[in-house]
């Protein structure tokens, strides 16, 4: 379920995104030309007015924004810890490496280029972060702040069918059902939207979800967008657009609850994501 934080201040105006040419990689930086060809990986660059600063390197922020990949697996699973006091309300590892699978275009998160041991900048995914590229002599890596992550559902809202995964999803011959992501499915149903706790109150939950709106407006993908809250974070997402449903019959983590949505707009011209 969402980490929202509703102590977070809105920047305003609304942010302007800007892609980058630049990709991430994992891999070596000399490719097999007979290898099938990467996914292209969209970024988005936080403007610089829209930065974050200060005297602390972990304040000194560079953000940009780009879709998940398994390759992102241990950041996520570390900031779903360390960002989720309520162990009952963290995805697992399993659903993590579901999600990031089957829908991770669905997925984003915030990051930072940081150059190890070079600054005092600390974060709970720091030690698993990805090379920016390998070629880099200075190890700078790339550390997830914030992410969304999210599956598609037939529901007008997020289920506990929705949130749940098939056991036998990545088998020889996996059996239909209604768990998990339903492609054809016109909800997208937000699972977790959470940032590291040294990170949270500084506008980086309301920059990555208004990305995330953009993104899959302009995507065209879906109608909607869905996730449950508690009565205390309702107020954060309804400065975002999101609409309050009334109680939700997900029981995930204990239950009690908020269904909320955000009706997408219909826009003549599709951007090129999804």
């Amino acid at each position: 379920m969402p980490r929202d934080l509703s102590e977070e201040k809105s920047p305003t105006p609304p942010p302007t995104f800007t892609e980058s040419p630049n990709r991430m990689s994992s891999g070596p930086s000399s490719p097999d030309p007979k290898a099938s060809p990467e996914p292209q990986r969209q970024f988005v660059i936080v403007p610089p007015d829209q930065q974050f600063h200060s005297r602390s390197a972990s304040n000194n922020l560079h953000p940009y924004i780009r879709p998940l990949t398994i390759n992102d697996l241990e950041s996520c699973v570390a900031l779903e810890n360390a960002a989720f006091t309520d162990p009952n309300e963290r995805a697992t590892r399993e659903k993590f490496i579901y999600r990031l699978t089957k829908c991770g275009e669905l997925c984003l998160g915030i990051f930072t280029t940081v150059i190890p041991n070079a600054t005092d900048f600390k974060a709970e995914t720091l030690s698993v972060a990805q090379p920016v590229e390998s070629s880099r002599k200075n190890g700078a890596v790339s550390v997830l702040l914030g992410h969304v992550v999210a599956c598609k559902t037939t529901a007008l809202t997020v289920t506990d069918e929705s949130m749940d995964y098939p056991r036998d999803w990545d088998g020889e011959h996996p059996q239909p059902t209604t768990k998990g992501h339903q492609e054809t499915g016109r909800t997208i149903a937000l699972h977790s939207v959470a940032v590291l706790p040294g990170f949270q109150g500084r506008g980086i939950g309301h920059v990555l979800m208004k990305a995330y709106i953009m993104q899959m407006n302009g995507a065209g993908i879906a109608d909607r967008l869905a996730l449950i809250a508690h009565d205390h974070k309702m107020d954060w997402y309804e400065k975002l657009g999101f609409t309050n449903k009334g109680k939700s019959k997900a029981q995930f983590g204990g239950g009690g609850w908020y269904d909320m949505v955000f009706e997408m707009k219909a826009i003549e011209a599709r951007a090129r994501y999804g």
